[in-house]
């Protein structure tokens, strides 16, 4: 079997781009409960049940991706991305007298859905599971190989099974800098609610980000970039 599904997935690979958009937008996108402007998804692709997958505006999945859910919802907000080869799982099997697992997981009996929610701005690494009832917080960072099964705080980064925090994205001034040039007045995070949460989560702990200016090169290769992927900011 899995020398099968490899020849198929490599002959796939084979099929022009263009070919392979148009089937997956037959398949997959137009059944998608969102997909924002500038959303993308990356081949292969499988999600169980796409009318409960919404991607917001220029968000975007790497290919290998797997979504397993049944009736909860797996949110990816505006700019946040997964690295390749993310697995969502929104259920839980509930052990039930009488009934073997081999007829429990495929019958669906007794089983507990929670939808799986990343908010905006958020960094999946390589190989990252978010388990039912997963929430990342907006700007959170999660490390390669990761398993998130509850709360990450906004900015967190995380790593390990089950993830847990070692360290910020940013300080609080750059959170300020950050959120100005990404959100609505209304929607940007509050100097008290910062002091909050960073009191609560992070004390002592490193931040990671940097708000050192652009090179000249850079700014050329943002620009490229901004113009290749179409690129607007939101929610202003």
């Amino acid at each position: 079997m899995a020398e099968i599904k490899s020849f198929f997935y490599k002959l796939f690979d084979t099929v022009d781009y263009d070919i392979r958009l148009l089937y997956y937008h037959i398949k997959v996108f137009s059944r998608l409960a969102l997909r924002g402007k500038g959303a993308y998804i990356g081949f292969p692709s499988l999600i169980n049940n796409p009318a409960e997958v919404y991607l917001h505006p220029y968000s975007r999945l790497q290919g290998y991706h797997k979504i397993i859910n049944g009736t909860g919802k797996f949110v990816l907000k505006e700019y946040s991305g997964a690295s390749l080869n993310l697995l969502v799982v929104t259920g839980n099997h509930t052990p039930t007298v009488g009934i073997p697992q081999f007829l429990l997981a495929p019958s669906h009996i007794n089983d507990v859905e929670k939808d799986v929610i990343v908010e905006e701005d958020v960094w999946i690494g390589a190989n990252v599971t978010l388990l039912s009832g997963a929430h990342l917080g907006r700007g959170a960072i999660v490390g390669a190989m990761s398993l998130v099964n509850s709360d990450i705080p906004p900015y967190a980064v995380v790593v390990g099974t089950p993830a847990k925090i070692i360290g910020v994205k940013f300080s609080i001034p750059q959170i300020l800098a950050h959120e100005e040039k990404l959100y609505a007045a209304d929607k940007r995070f509050s100097v008290g609610y910062l002091n909050e949460i960073f009191e609560k989560y992070y004390v002592g702990k490193k931040v990671l980000g940097t708000d050192a200016p652009l090179t000249a090169s850079q700014e050329v290769e943002l620009d490229k970039t901004i113009s290749l992927l179409k690129f607007e900011y939101q929610n202003r």
